[in-house]
């Protein structure tokens, strides 16, 4: 309370004070105004369902879509403020976002009902280059947070294994074929687990789709996925 009074938070979105003890990086207003995914979500991806949309295992996001992992979750749309705080997160340097969007992310995992099936959590790693430029990997900051809250190790199970394009600057189909071969697994880390898979972003899939093979293909048990924004 006193570090409030002569360190007042302000909100990441709109620059006023917080001063809710709860709250540390938006406040309620601008919260409400978010791209928060909630109610009835896709099974298999993590899209968030039209009232309408009966079946919940498949939606037309995900339709006709190869997805190598078990099931998805997401704090939100990528898209608006949500897109305008992963930015931030990645490449401003506000690692205390990460406490935000964790706690979104476990309350879809929660609401999933797959939570005691995981025994690892696992981050897709980011290259060294671009760790040096941003200071940190987003997803190891995301790992972090989420096994506080979730009460579950996390571990490097994933290393880069050749260099790769950012997905950012390519097409969809060359999205597809970019992380084809560009990570290995760790064998004595993954083998037998439930892995929780964390990234930042899920877009077509491709590189939740290679981890997961190749986590699979290194002996663990299954793969689902989390991730801030889709």
């Amino acid at each position: 309370m006193w570090l409030d009074l002569l360190y007042p938070r302000e909100c990441e979105l709109c620059g006023k004070a917080i001063v809710e003890p709860e709250l540390d990086a938006i406040c309620y207003p601008c919260d409400e105004r978010m791209e928060w995914i909630g109610g009835r979500t896709c099974r298999r991806c993590g899209a968030m369902l039209p009232p309408a949309v009966e079946d919940e295992s498949r939606c037309l996001e995900c339709a006709g879509r190869e997805i190598a992992f078990k099931a998805a979750v997401a704090a939100g749309r990528y898209a608006g403020r949500v897109r305008e705080l992963v930015h931030r997160f990645k490449f401003r340097r506000r690692m205390h976002l990460g406490k935000l969007f964790a706690s979104r992310i476990v309350r879809q995992i929660r609401e999933a009902g797959w939570l005691e099936s995981i025994d690892l959590l696992v981050p897709v790693p980011t290259p060294v280059l671009r760790i040096l430029d941003r200071s940190y990997a987003a997803a190891e900051v995301l790992a972090m947070r989420l096994s506080g809250e979730l009460d579950r190790p996390w571990k490097r199970g994933l290393a880069i294994a050749r260099s790769a394009r950012s997905q950012t600057d390519l097409s969809g189909a060359e999205r597809l074929k970019n992380p084809v071969g560009a990570f290995r697994a760790s064998p004595k880390k993954v083998r037998g687990k439930g892995i929780l898979l964390i990234d930042d972003v899920l877009t077509t899939g491709a590189t939740a789709n290679e981890c997961t093979r190749v986590l699979r293909d290194a002996g663990a048990n299954q793969v689902w996925l989390a991730v801030i924004g889709r």
